[in-house]
């Protein structure tokens, strides 16, 4: 699928980040150009990577490869290897061991897991990347209530097959501490979260429930759309009682964040941009100057579109929103005017 420019802005309608050498953000994203290089979360996101590898997502047992065919073979401490799971946004080794001649089970967590290493191969050994966890942490606050502490992870990788390498950041493009949507703590850090699943071809929610992700797990960087949708409460590992998101409201927010406008899979936003987003529901972020009313977002994209958020800058997004649609046969959105139908998302922005 051909990319274009991209983004994991918030929550609904948002901004989204830039390619960097090792570690930072630079400043602007890919203009009117062909996107097949852009990660597939948005042109200068702070995707996961492994190598030159983007992923997003393990799967605990080390019995499937993730769509890139890397397989997750184990979490080892100071030569001791431990079963990983991730429950909630939760990461934990487990283990039985010997102890006194008695079998006794055995657990690491927290900080504990600081220097322990996510063991990741490829299906014939000949490639393994090391993922050691430099940090774990409990400061970031959710965005959406209740605005209580998740748990995040400072994860930096190494290869040691067939060559060693240094350690650097899986996380290589960390935002900006204060983004439209809310504070992010540590922004080199990640949420590992289960119970959702994402195609990131096609920017849709492919499981929703537990049940259906079963021992898969996600590894949303700081900045993300990932890490948004579970900052705002829009997974199942971070609903509440007071943000219990469907499926169709989970990918609504996916297509808002990542400006799918077509529902062609292409993230057409560029990160930084200010945007603001309401829900029907009563859900916003913060609030911030906006000129322009954007579009109104369901789990298809946009079903509206009056000024995109990049409209009039160095980054227009008109020939690529046109040529997205086109793709799958679909009209450009008409205005918000003449929109019908029941909508998950609206939002505003600075464009003029």
């Amino acid at each position: 699928m051909k990319r274009t420019v991209v983004a994991l802005p918030l929550a609904l309608a948002l901004a989204a980040c830039v390619d960097s050498p090792e570690v930072g953000q630079a400043e602007s994203a890919v203009i009117n150009g062909d996107g097949d290089e852009c990660p597939k979360l948005g042109c200068s996101s702070n995707s996961a990577y492994l190598g030159p590898t983007e992923f997003h997502e393990l799967e605990e047992t080390g019995l499937y490869p993730n769509a890139e065919g890397l397989y997750l073979k184990g979490l080892i401490k100071n030569g001791v290897t431990w079963r990983p799971d991730v429950t909630g946004t939760v990461l934990t080794g487990s283990r039985w061991a010997l102890v006194a001649g008695v079998w006794t089970y055995q657990t690491l967590s927290g900080s504990n897991l600081v220097n322990a290493e996510l063991v990741v191969k490829n299906a014939a050994g000949t490639l393994e990347y090391r993922i050691r966890i430099t940090n774990a942490s409990l400061s970031q606050q959710f965005w959406q209530a209740p605005i209580t502490n998740v748990n995040t992870y400072e994860l930096k990788w190494r290869q040691v097959v067939p060559t060693t390498t240094d350690f650097v950041p899986v996380c290589k493009n960390p935002p900006n501490r204060e983004t439209e949507d809310g504070p992010t703590q540590n922004t080199l850090e990640s949420i590992l979260f289960a119970g959702d699943r994402y195609d990131t071809d096609t920017l849709t929610v492919t499981a929703s429930t537990p049940a259906e992700a079963t021992t898969w797990f996600n590894i949303g960087c700081a900045g993300t759309v990932l890490a948004k949708l579970a900052l705002n409460r829009h997974t199942d590992a971070t609903k509440s009682a007071q943000v219990t998101a469907t499926r169709a409201q989970r990918q609504a927010m996916l297509k808002m964040y990542t400006s799918d406008v077509c529902n062609s899979g292409d993230a057409l936003t560029v990160s930084g941009t200010p945007l603001r987003w309401w829900s029907p529901t009563g859900l916003t972020n913060k609030a911030i100057p906006t000129t322009s009313k954007e579009a109104l977002w369901t789990a298809n994209g946009a079903i509206c579109l009056d000024t995109h958020r990049l409209n009039g800058t160095a980054d227009d997004m008109t020939k690529q929103i046109e040529d997205a649609c086109k793709r799958v046969n679909r009209p450009v959105p008409p205005p918000c005017m003449d929109a019908s139908g029941a909508w998950a998302f609206r939002t505003e922005s600075q464009a003029h």
